[in-house]
């Protein structure tokens, strides 16, 4: 399925405007504040009922409203058109529609479609903190595989109880109290490891490839999972032994500090040849280590410098390119992903992300797109493609009519009340 068309109510920049896209490449362009950004962040909203940019949604209404409200139609060969509708007002709290059928909750709305978005805050997927990017694998697979989500549902369950009970030892209550606390969350701990091992394994071949396509014969880009039952092979019956061996120091700290809640993915540049493990410690980035110390004492190298055993963390020493690529070949993976589970090829959001490619990986990027379905990409400079793109685009200049940039409406027009009674969120 793919995006139709968007109506976006008193979003952000967005008064009332409606646009239409095609199926294949489109291509938003329009100077900075024209609401590319804000565009895209509506569409997501519609279909995710959350917004990637922020969690405060009382900031995606526009200054003066009270509400707001996004509509949105999906097109299809397979189930015709299925029209959504999402909207949010302080104190009422948000509503969703699915061809006018109340949608119970936001994961039903999430399970209906996957779509994948790139906006600068996705930077944070690499240079960010590990939970962000546990919460971003958990939601993508949580949104393909219902067992996936109840498993994430009772591994939080789970942590809650008994980092609870850890604190209750610590107060005083018997260690032999944590016993069946430790069972419950060794079982929810192993099944959502499990389940997120597999997870990033189908995903490493994909991220692999996608990342040579946008820059071949440079890099080598791998994706690793950094997980703590590595070490106890997944398995129950050694994660209750290591739980117990590690009580004193959990119980002192009232948290428990092994287990998937402390996953990470890492995004690595490794040697074409390298088969390292996915859980080895990077030994040459460790400042106590032999190897590091050599290497400080032998002074610069100039010319070629071997990678690390274990490959080049993007997080720590990638540019700026390598990163924002990086992300893009995990987007585009996981679509690939997502199109094999479900036989549906999901809509691309890509904000922005032409310009800081050279030409060459531009090319290679647009290529890509040309066989991922629906992409719809914001640009602030027509030129970042060549006239053959273009010509087999939709090409959608922005601002809109019904935006602010449009002077359909003014801070000093709608800073005066409410809307109207006849409008209303849903």
């Amino acid at each position: 399925m793919f995006v139709s068309s968007l109506r976006l109510v008193n979003f952000r920049s967005y008064c009332d405007a409606t646009v239409s896209f095609g199926a294949g490449l489109n291509v938003v362009v329009g100077q900075n504040a024209t609401g590319k950004t804000n565009l895209l962040e509506g569409a997501w909203f519609a279909l995710r009922g959350s917004s990637p940019r922020t969690r405060r949604e009382e900031k995606l209404i526009t200054w003066g409203e009270r509400f707001t409200r996004v509509e949105l139609v999906l097109g299809g060969p397979a189930a015709g058109p299925q029209a959504v509708e999402v909207a949010y007002a302080p104190g009422q709290g948000k509503r969703a529609r699915w061809n006018g059928v109340e949608v119970t909750s936001q994961d039903e709305l999430r399970e209906r479609t996957q779509v994948f978005i790139f906006v600068p805050e996705s930077l944070l997927l690499v240079k960010g903190s590990p939970a962000r990017r546990r919460a971003h694998l958990d939601a993508f697979a949580g949104a393909l595989d219902a067992r996936y989500a109840a498993a994430a549902r009772e591994l939080q369950t789970a942590l809650r109880q008994r980092n609870a009970q850890l604190l209750a030892v610590r107060s005083g209550a018997s260690p032999g109290t944590l016993d069946p606390w430790d069972v419950q969350f060794a079982r929810a701990a192993v099944a959502l490891g499990q389940r997120r091992r597999d997870l990033v394994a189908e995903l490493s071949g994909r991220f692999a490839a996608a990342a040579a396509g946008l820059a071949p014969g440079v890099s080598t880009f791998v994706l690793r999972l950094n997980s703590q039952l590595a070490g106890v092979g997944y398995e129950e019956a050694a994660l209750l032994e290591e739980l117990r061996l590690r009580r004193p120091g959990e119980t002192a700290r009232g948290l428990s500090l092994f287990g998937p809640h402390r996953d990470d993915l890492r995004f690595l540049e490794v040697d074409a040849g390298e088969d390292a493990p996915g859980f080895a410690a990077d030994e040459a980035t460790d400042a106590g280590s032999p190897a590091f110390a050599a290497a400080a004492l032998a002074g610069p190298a100039c010319g070629p410098v071997d990678l690390p055993h274990g490959g080049r963390d993007l997080r720590l020493f990638g540019s700026q390119g390598e990163q924002r690529a990086a992300v893009l070949a995990l987007l585009l993976a996981e679509q690939q992903l997502a199109t094999a589970r479900t036989g549906e090829q999901g809509t691309l959001f890509l904000d922005d992300v032409m310009s800081e490619l050279d030409h060459a990986r531009r090319r290679l990027l647009v290529r890509q797109l040309r066989c991922a379905g629906q992409a719809i990409i914001t640009t602030t400079d027509l030129h970042y493609f060549v006239e053959e793109e273009l010509d087999q685009a939709t090409v959608i200049e922005l601002p809109l009519a019904g935006s602010l940039r449009l002077g359909g409406a003014s801070p000093s027009a709608y800073a005066a009340g409410p809307a109207p009674p006849r409008e209303d969120a849903l």
